[in-house]
């Protein structure tokens, strides 16, 4: 469950009610206080609005109500999206702990190898410790590999 699309979904749901219900008495309220400022006052006219090629309020006013209604759509989406998404995982690092031999314990012991063979053959085994800790090999198969380069 994720808080946050919880939140953006219940505030978009919250501001989408009262301006449903509010938007056409805060619409006509704007319209006539628009024509009260450039009539001076007097008669209020909304065929100027027309012969300006503004739609009548009877067609604004369900266009505004739909896209509100949307916008309470969006936020039950992020709402169910908040409670149907999984947090993400923060990384783990997990260290691989093999058995060592008693050969190679030696061959760590000592810093400079002479041997290029053995050299080499701990590359190969450093290699498959790698791939087996990436989940590229299985343990078994990391084994035999371990039992053929030895």
């Amino acid at each position: 469950m994720r808080s946050v699309p919880i939140i953006i979904g219940s505030l978009l749901m919250i501001v989408s009610i009262p301006t449903y219900l509010y938007s056409p008495h805060f619409l006509s309220l704007a319209v006539h206080s628009f024509f009260r400022s450039i009539s001076n006052g007097g008669a209020v006219n909304t065929s100027i609005l027309h012969q300006m090629g503004y739609p009548s309020m009877s067609a604004v006013i369900p266009i505004l109500q739909y896209s509100v209604i949307g916008m309470a759509a969006a936020g039950i989406g992020f709402v169910l999206f908040g409670f149907v998404a999984k947090k993400i995982p923060k990384k783990v690092v997990v260290k691989l702990v093999t058995e060592v031999s008693d050969k190679e314990k030696e061959i760590h012991i000592d810093s400079k190898p002479t041997d290029e063979k053995i050299q080499t053959n701990l590359r190969s085994i450093r290699i498959l410790q790698e791939r087996l800790a990436k989940g590229e090999i299985s343990s078994s198969e990391f084994l035999n590999l371990k039992r053929f380069l030895e």
